[in-house]
Order: structure tokens, then C-alpha cells, then sequence
């Protein structure tokens, strides 16, 4: 009987999602507060109707972030559901942008290059626990 195989925790992605989190906090409160500058680039209702969303999923960032630093399994899971969020968030503000405003595009590519490396360390993590064996 093989021993369980100890994973390594991935920091990349802890930190990323604990960032993402803490970004997300201070950008919804502010929205709510009214001390929020919207973009120029995007559109006010298409805007506003991302804030319901990301009011859901800043618990899951947190979470993942908690439960990839302790090791849990399902810390996995929720960071691959949390990655995929923030995919589709910030898809949605360079799409809402139509790729002008040369800082909201910098900004959004950064954070989704940083979220793509979050999710595939995430994979190969889990890939290399999962392997077949023969």
C-alpha cells in the first residue's frame, strides 16, 4: 500500500485569490458607498450588474485561498471554481471595454495572465496526485 502523497502548497495561487479577494472587498464597498469612479470605457448598467456577482463569489476567493493554505482537498475544487469566476469577471470587463483604455486593459490582462497561472498550477497540482499508476 503506497503511502498518501503530501502536496505542496501552491503560493501562486494562494496568494492570488487572497489578493483577488481583498481587491474585490474594497471595490464592492466602495460601489456601494458611492466613492467608486466607474471607467469611462464601460458601459454604467452592464457595469453595475457585475457587482451581484462578484458579491457571491468574494466568500469562495477567501475560502479557496483558506483552504489551499491548509492543505485541504477541497481547497482544489473551490480554487478551480473561484478561478474560473475571475476568468469570467474580468473576460466580461475587457469584452465591456471593447479593448479601449489603455489602463483597464493592462490592469484586466495582468490580473487574468495572474489568474491563468493560478488555475493551471491548481491543475498540474492536482494532475500529479491524481496519476495513473500502473
Amino acid at each position: 500500500m503506497d503511502a498518501p502523497v503530501r502536496m505542496r502548497r501552491p503560493w501562486f495561487a494562494i496568494a492570488w485569490f487572497f489578493v483577488w479577494a481583498l481587491f474585490q472587498t474594497f471595490a464592492v464597498t466602495m460601489v456601494f458607498v458611492g466613492k467608486w469612479q466607474k471607467p469611462d470605457a464601460f458601459p454604467d448598467e452592464a457595469y453595475c450588474s457585475l457587482i451581484y456577482p462578484d458579491m457571491l463569489f468574494i466568500p469562495l476567493y477567501y475560502a479557496a485561498a483558506l483552504l489551499l493554505a491548509s492543505r485541504r482537498p477541497v481547497g482544489y475544487v473551490a480554487g478551480l471554481i473561484a478561478g474560473g469566476a475571475m476568468t469570467y469577471v474580468l473576460v466580461y470587463l475587457l469584452a465591456l471595454a471593447h479593448f479601449h483604455g489603455t489602463a483597464n486593459i493592462i490592469a484586466d490582462s495582468s490580473f487574468l495572465i495572474c489568474t491563468m497561472i493560478s488555475v493551471t498550477e491548481l491543475a498540474f497540482a492536482l494532475k500529479s496526485r491524481f496519476r495513473w499508476r500502473e
